[in-house]
């Protein structure tokens, strides 16, 4: 009966150690080219817009320099003000610019919308040129990580890898075969699940964050055990002692 126990308690400590497979990154990749297609960000409600307009002559395009937005509900946590300068989109999916009043976002992204606004804008300017980039591009990273939350940055070109940086990497006892990914697709909520582990991931087209997803990294099987059977290492020593010396009484 002692011996079970102890045999019992060796398997617990074996099988609760994670390996070399479920701790590193990338682990088949090699010298291909890797091509991962970047699709620009589809324009949300609530989106904050930073549209520079330039022309041949700039005094005549001063008009549209961005305005700071009356918006108490943006919260950056922290960062750069110029979180609240810009265009913002209304919860009816346009902004307002001026002389040509209300452009429609609704199923546009920067890329096509920085189009339209130049074709637009042909009618009063002579040359004039369009770029649009987003300002309060947020998204959000829970669970094993060494620091979770809602993350607010300039870039929208943002891949999981480097969010994952930003949340200063996973923890040790993070499961990296099943990280999960909650993603907004025209008002439902999808799940998908991303094995950072495989190099094939980084053709993934959840490789590319959007706006608003949400990463969840779920503990590994060693973290689940360990929170559940054995809480500390200090408890599992306490064990191992307690069947030695029951082995070693039993043998007297």
């Amino acid at each position: 009966m002692v011996k079970r126990i102890f045999f019992f308690i060796l398997t617990l400590v074996f099988t609760s150690c994670a390996t070399k497979k479920d701790i590193y990154y990338f682990q088949n990749i090699d010298s291909k080219t890797i091509s991962n297609k970047f699709d620009y960000l589809s324009i949300q409600p609530g989106d904050i817009l930073d549209i520079q307009i330039k022309a041949l002559n700039p005094e005549s395009v001063a008009i549209f320099q961005p305005q700071p937005v009356n918006n108490q509900n943006q919260s950056d946590g922290g960062n750069n003000s110029q979180l609240l300068r810009g265009y913002l989109v209304g919860n009816e999916g346009y902004i307002n610019l001026p002389i040509l009043g209300k452009i429609i976002t609704t199923g546009l992204n920067t890329q096509t919308l920085s189009d339209d606004i130049q074709k637009k804008l042909e009618l009063y300017f002579k040359s004039p040129n369009v770029k649009i980039k987003h300002l309060n591009f947020k998204v959000s990273v829970l669970g094993e990580v060494n620091r979770p939350g809602t993350y607010t940055t300039f870039e929208e070109r943002l891949s999981i890898p480097q969010l994952l940086g930003m949340a200063g990497d996973l923890s040790i006892t993070a499961d990296r075969q099943n990280i999960s990914l909650i993603r907004d697709d025209n008002g439902t909520k999808t799940s998908h699940f991303i094995d950072i582990t495989k190099s094939d991931f980084l053709n993934s087209p959840f490789y590319f964050l959007k706006q608003n997803d949400i990463l969840y990294v779920r503990p590994n099987t060693a973290r689940v055990k360990s929170a559940g059977l054995v809480s500390s290492i200090g408890s599992l020593t306490g064990l191992i002692s307690f069947a030695i010396s029951l082995i070693l009484i039993s043998g007297r």
